[in-house]
């Protein structure tokens, strides 16, 4: 009876809560940032825009390191790679807890810390959990994206309350040491490779059933089993039937078990980087992640700025995160069955506005422009690294997928470098963030362009007959 429970029991679940455990970690220590630049700035004296050159840094180090993690990802596998970034967000939390000079945290958080968290963001994510789930993986990256809103909604309001009571630097030993347990116990026992990634590039079923993962089973197509059929107007990827083997002894009759006839030609792992598709992901991940890195880690001090209280402020954020946990497994299911391009476009929109609205509405003292800037960005949170994501799923084989979206990251990478200090820059000029949310709204629609042009050119690609 357990061996026939055991057979039933797909991998990918396993995986899954790996993944959202993984992003619980990354929204913790992203979403609290806001929170220790506030602590930071008071503590060093130093500007907004040199202080938030510490988290500028640490996305510089991830764009740098991204493509390089995607490359090891790929050919280590999440169980080696994952505890190792358990091990550099330990090392890069406490040194910088230990820290007399704001210069030294660009060293250890900067560093070792944006190595730590880029090896277990959104694109690792991508990378191990989509090719579990081949025809639903919008809904299902969405469900483990809620780790993300998890975090934000558990470690905002904690970095709040600990930075208060104990200061900064015990807020990072005790954030620093739980991170890593949180990463490398599960990852380093549980983690594993898809039945898919052991194949040659762009398969679409493990050559026998038995070269899957032993908890994984089949639907008698070859293909590991995915839960239910997806919906009318799914844009996702469709398993595609097993070719027969034919006489293998006649070479005329002989067809790989491997290759489906015909699918759409995507990059080998040597061309990813020729492909314009990629690059116009990357341009989409860079221009929306700009627009929101202009002003997240500049939140907490814009609503202190308002008159807004710092835990007022803390709590705000934790609040977007409770939202997101219940809106971005929506989201993952409307690009399911809507489109990816057509999510994109309305959540970004919406997001853009959420910054407007709470610049122009925001008071200090009533509480319904925090109630509104919510609402509408709990909705739109996180949602490029989601959509992107899955996008890029969508256009490109699993054994290449890693380095592909380290390339993606890269993105992000650059966004996290440049969006703080802009938006420090613009608030040293201009002792406001007006001019700063107003860039951020028009890299957004920057972004939903890039979307749809990717969409276009990935579309185009030749198919090919195996």
């Amino acid at each position: 009876m357990l061996a026939a429970a055991r057979s039933r029991l797909h991998y990918g679940w396993v995986v899954f809560v790996l993944s959202l455990g993984n992003l619980t970690v990354e929204g913790g220590t992203k979403n609290s940032e806001s929170v220790y630049f506030h602590a930071l700035r008071d503590a060093f004296g130093r500007s907004a825009t040199y202080t938030s050159a510490v988290f500028s840094t640490a996305g510089l180090i991830g764009a740098l390191s991204a493509p390089l993690l995607g490359i090891l990802l790929d050919r280590w596998g999440a169980r080696v790679l994952f505890p190792l970034a358990g091990l550099a967000i330990l090392v890069a939390w406490w040194a910088s807890s230990f820290a007399t000079d704001l210069w030294q945290l660009f060293i250890f958080y900067g560093i070792f810390g944006g190595i730590g968290h880029t090896a277990i963001s959104s694109f690792s994510m991508t990378a191990t959990l989509a090719p579990w789930f081949p025809q639903t993986r919008g809904r299902m990256l969405g469900l483990a994206d809620s780790g993300n809103p998890i975090g934000q909604a558990i470690f905002a309001p904690l970095a709040g309350f600990l930075t208060g009571e104990v200061g900064w630097r015990w807020a990072y030993r005790i954030f620093g040491l739980v991170f890593a347990v949180m990463i490398a116990v599960p990852n380093g026992l549980l983690q594993r490779r898809a039945p898919e990634s052991r194949s040659n590039p762009g398969s679409v079923q493990p050559e026998h059933p038995s070269d899957a993962a032993s908890d994984a089973p089949f639907d008698g197509s070859g293909a590991p089993f995915d839960g239910p059929s997806d919906p009318p107007g799914n844009t996702g990827e469709r398993r595609l039937p097993v070719p027969e083997r034919g006489n293998q002894d006649d070479p005329a009759n002989a067809t790989s078990p491997e290759r489906p006839r015909s699918r759409q030609s995507a990059p080998a792992l040597s061309s990813a980087v020729h492909d314009p598709a990629m690059w116009l992901l990357v341009l989409t991940r860079i221009t929306g992640s700009v627009g929101v890195q202009l002003i997240r880690v500049h939140l907490v001090s814009f609503f202190v700025l308002a008159g807004y209280t710092t835990q007022s402020a803390a709590n705000t954020m934790g609040a977007v995160g409770l939202v997101s946990l219940f809106a971005r497994p929506m989201v993952g299911l409307a690009t399911d069955r809507y489109g990816r391009e057509s999510v994109y476009t309305v959540g970004m929109s919406i997001a853009a506005g959420s910054v407007l609205f709470v610049l122009y509405f925001g008071d200090g003292t009533s509480f319904w422009p925090l109630a509104i800037y919510v609402l509408f960005a709990g909705i739109t949170d996180g949602i490029s690294g989601l959509i992107v994501g899955a996008k890029a799923a969508d256009l490109f084989p699993a054994d290449s997928l890693g380095t592909v979206m380290g390339f993606v990251e890269m993105g992000r990478g650059s966004a996290i470098f440049l969006g703080p200090i802009i938006g420090g820059i613009m608030f040293d000029l201009q002792g406001d963030y007006v001019q700063a949310f107003i860039l951020s709204a028009a890299l957004t629609f920057t972004s939903v362009c890039a979307m749809w042009v990717a969409d276009f050119v990935g579309r185009r690609r030749p198919v090919v007959t195996a």
